[in-house]
């Protein structure tokens, strides 16, 4: 019954406004918790809520328009994609704000191109959003590449972590000959970041708007290294250290990776410019 009369509000609330009152009519009780009252709330998450509290109380003391800003939407510069790891906060490794980066996070940063929620992420961010500049992140003592490394089944997880063991199997003979652990560890963990770089290089949004503004900046009567430079999305590759905090950008070459396999991979006459 009360299926039945939601659907046929929400059906009349094409036509008008259908709110939190609409709701209440049916019977759910607001539940949302008031300041006063948190004392009350499931004392699992209690911390969390007064450590909002705090950080809403400073923001306001230090940027009274904050919030106001911050509600009227964002316009980020980048998009970050990184793993999962509780040691790897994006806004705090990149020391940037809320509204300053659009973040989309997994188990061993991954950017596959068959995963419609990492898609997704991107088609928003570079077509809706207009970022400019898109960072993938790697850091050491990753368990997805330690695991991924390992002679084990993990479940349903080995289907993610083959991915990395893929990344394994194409430069196998790099990381073959590294006695060192670590030392082996590492490298993967930098080779997994370029491989979702040149992943994030390849898809259709990215080529479609980098033909875009290449396009443009033709009319525009640019010469050839100021398009080179200017041309975007760019594509950065990063790995952090959780030992030192530290994040390190990796040199990546596309034109070197791709480039000889542009019959392959390109969707657009510019796309991979």
């Amino acid at each position: 019954m009360i299926c039945a009369r939601l659907l046929r509000a929400t059906t009349k609330s094409s036509r008008s406004s259908f709110n939190l009152v609409n709701i209440r009519s049916f019977g759910f009780q607001d539940s949302l918790a008031r300041d006063a009252d948190l004392d009350t709330v499931d004392h699992n998450i209690r911390n969390l809520l007064k450590n909002n509290r705090n950080w809403v109380e400073k923001t306001n003391a230090r940027d009274p328009t904050f919030f106001e800003r911050l509600g009227k939407g964002q316009a980020p510069k980048y998009l970050y994609f990184g793993c999962s790891d509780s040691r790897v906060p994006a806004n705090r490794i990149l020391g940037l704000g809320p509204g300053e980066v659009f973040v989309h996070r997994n188990i061993g940063n991954q950017v596959p191109g068959n995963d419609l929620n990492v898609l997704s992420v991107l088609e928003y961010a570079v077509g809706h959003l207009g970022v400019t500049d898109i960072i993938v992140t790697g850091h050491y003592a990753c368990g997805a590449v330690k695991a991924a490394t390992a002679r084990q089944d993990l479940g349903t997880l080995e289907n993610w972590l083959r991915l990395i063991r893929d990344v394994y199997r194409l430069h196998k003979d790099a990381l073959d000959p590294i006695v060192d652990e670590e030392e082996k560890h590492q490298k993967l963990v930098q080779l997994n970041v370029v491989e979702q770089c040149l992943n994030v290089y390849k898809t259709g949004v990215v080529q479609r708007k980098r033909q875009q503004v290449i396009m443009d900046l033709e009319r525009a009567g640019k010469s050839a290294d100021e398009i080179e430079r200017d041309v975007f999305p760019r594509i950065h590759g990063m790995v952090f250290n959780p030992a030192d905090g530290v994040l390190r950008p990796l040199k990546i070459d596309f034109e070197k990776r791709v480039g000889s396999l542009k019959n392959v991979y390109s969707l657009y006459e510019k796309g991979l410019h």
